[in-house]
């Protein structure tokens, strides 16, 4: 709340504030970096103030960045009398250094021995210093476009309505498509829909064919001639709805074993092993060590419990306290690990593990099955609680790597850009194929990037195809992927530093933090705040030829 309000005027009635706070020299009012729920409480709820609202800056957008802006806009929209506000700031102010021209080298404040300075402070805009957009900058765009989009299912009518005030949209057309499992099955178009300005028009969209799940409706406007900023065919913004269809009962796993099917377990001093016919599995203090398929080793590095994550720009005013508590450099402990349950169909495996600091109380505290499948893969189950007197945690998941060579990425989720829990706006659920290389984002200083959010399955393997997938369970899920490690990422201070591994690094996570704004704004609003205390975290992996695998029909198979 507006300590103003709530320090200065403590114990007063809303009636008397309205007076003392009346200056008629001034035409409207401005704040820099409000919580949206002290604007919507002081401004609109009690109306303490009788002008209109603009906010002069109300949005970091540093590096990473910035998170919750829809949370703003929703409320921008909703009030007449708020007459929105400016994003600090346009562009990341550095020098470049070496090559300027085909492959610049960024530096900021202290970085040529000046004093005093703000470190990299002053990068902290929507482009970079080249002009090239940020993510955050595709987030901007996507959360003020000039139209909003309504679907109803039943009667298939799409609901248009233009959010400009003096034109209409009739210099868009309207191009939409479902899309099943990331493939087009039924798409149209409306040519310069004559949307008078603060109306709707609604559309009947023509399309018969049946949906199954994993399915899309996505909805784009485009520019339908040259402008002064862009060529015909722009897209000014899209929307996208997910199409419910009956839920298909699942395929209980293990149940469509071959014949041929082989299923051993072992168990010794140095760890468990389990092996199918074409996999071998091991198992060392606790974690999956090893995943050997057709002769191929998976894992370069066990499959590693992890709360920690780069700190973002917008993380520097909570990091020190993850830090302080040693967030950063928890280790896991195994407590013990044995085969509970052996049949010809699978393998339970049960595991206590701990993250902590040494001679400390575990941040958390894991209780983890494995289930090996004679031909389905592996299915972990990790019920996990926090320790209670942490603040919100950066993440939790699974942190490994994978052999060289393990450059190509699939998956169905958010893209093609990075998705987090309040900044995911520029993105849309489907279909994407990429490398591991390029899904790097490369903030002028390193820090967490590249996740996806609202995975179904995500598959990363060799340039011939075979590698692992990562099959969503009970819910979707987040990833990351890179040839940067976090640890690397958390200590490195300018991107063109970074020197790349050979091994790709994959971060498969329950969830993450949010964004938000906190560089320069208000904290990370509570409800994009990782706090959960309990959770469980299900996630299965198969080991698989990527050509030959339709993940969709395995996540059926649950």
């Amino acid at each position: 709340m507006d300590n103003r309000i709530h320090n200065e005027y403590k114990g007063k009635t809303d009636e008397e504030i309205r007076e003392l706070v009346k200056c008629d020299y001034i035409d409207m009012e401005s704040r820099m970096y409000p919580e949206i729920s002290e604007v919507q409480d002081v401004y609109f709820d009690r109306k303490l103030f009788d002008k209109p609202l603009f906010l002069c800056e109300y949005s970091h957008a540093m590096g990473n960045g910035p998170g919750c802006l829809a949370d703003y806009w929703d409320v921008i929209y909703a009030n007449d009398t708020f007459l929105g506000g400016c994003v600090w700031e346009f562009i990341d102010h550095a020098a470049a250094i070496g090559d300027v021209y085909t492959n610049p080298k960024f530096r900021y404040g202290g970085d040529f021995g000046d004093t005093p300075h703000d470190g990299n402070f002053c990068t902290d805009g929507l482009v970079y210093p080249d002009r090239r957009p940020h993510t955050g900058l595709m987030e901007y765009k996507q959360v003020i476009k000039p139209f909003r989009a309504a679907f109803d299912a039943a009667t298939r009518t799409l609901t248009l309505t233009n959010l400009r005030y003096f034109a209409s949209l009739g210099d868009l057309d309207l191009y939409w498509k479902v899309e099943c499992r990331g493939n087009t099955v039924a798409s149209g178009h409306i040519y310069a829909p004559d949307v008078a300005p603060q109306a709707s028009n609604t559309y009947l969209l023509d399309f018969d064919t049946p949906v199954t799940d994993c399915a899309y409706l996505y909805v784009s406007l485009t520019q339908n001639g040259d402008t002064a900023w862009a060529d015909a065919g722009y897209e000014v913004g899209f929307a996208q709805f997910a199409l419910e269809v009956p839920a298909a009962k699942k395929a209980e796993l293990g149940a469509l074993a071959s014949p041929y099917a082989v299923l051993r377990a072992a168990q010794t001093e140095d760890g468990i092993t389990v092996t199918t016919a074409k996999t071998a599995y091991t198992f060392k203090d606790g974690l999956i060590a090893g995943i050997c398929d057709n002769g191929k080793q998976l894992l370069t590095s066990p499959l590693t419990p992890t709360i920690w994550r780069a700190p973002t720009d917008n993380d520097r005013n909570i990091a020190p306290h993850w830090r302080r508590f040693g967030i950063d450099t928890a280790a896991v402990s195994c407590l013990g690990c044995e085969i509970a349950e052996q049949t010809d169909a699978y393998v339970k495996i049960t595991a206590a593990l701990t993250l902590a600091q040494p001679e400390q109380e575990p941040f958390a505290k894991m209780a983890v099955t494995y289930t090996v499948y004679a031909e389905d893969g592996i299915k972990i189950d990790m019920d996990t609680e926090i320790r209670a007197d942490l603040p919100h945690l950066p993440r939790f998941g699974l942190e490994f790597t994978m052999p060289e060579g393990t450059e190509n990425l699939s998956y169905f989720g958010r893209g093609p850009v990075e998705a987090y829990a309040d900044k995911h706006h520029a993105s849309h659920v489907g279909l994407f194929r990429t490398t591991v290389s390029d899904n790097h984002e490369p903030y002028v200083k390193p820090q967490e990037n590249g996740a996806h959010a609202d995975t179904k399955w995500v598959a990363v393997s060799s340039l011939i195809g075979h590698g692992l997938c990562a099959l969503a369970t009970a819910r979707d899920f987040s990833f990351n992927c890179s040839h940067f490690s976090t640890a690397q990422l958390s200590c490195t201070a300018h991107n063109d530093e970074l020197v790349p591994a050979k091994q790709t690094v994959v971060n498969l996570d329950y969830r993450q933090d949010g964004i938000g704004s906190n560089s320069c704004g208000p904290g990370l609003s509570p409800k994009w705040q990782f706090a959960e205390k309990k959770f469980t975290f299900t996630i299965r992996l198969l080991p698989a030829f990527v050509e030959g695998l339709d993940p969709f029909e395995e996540i059926g198979r649950q």
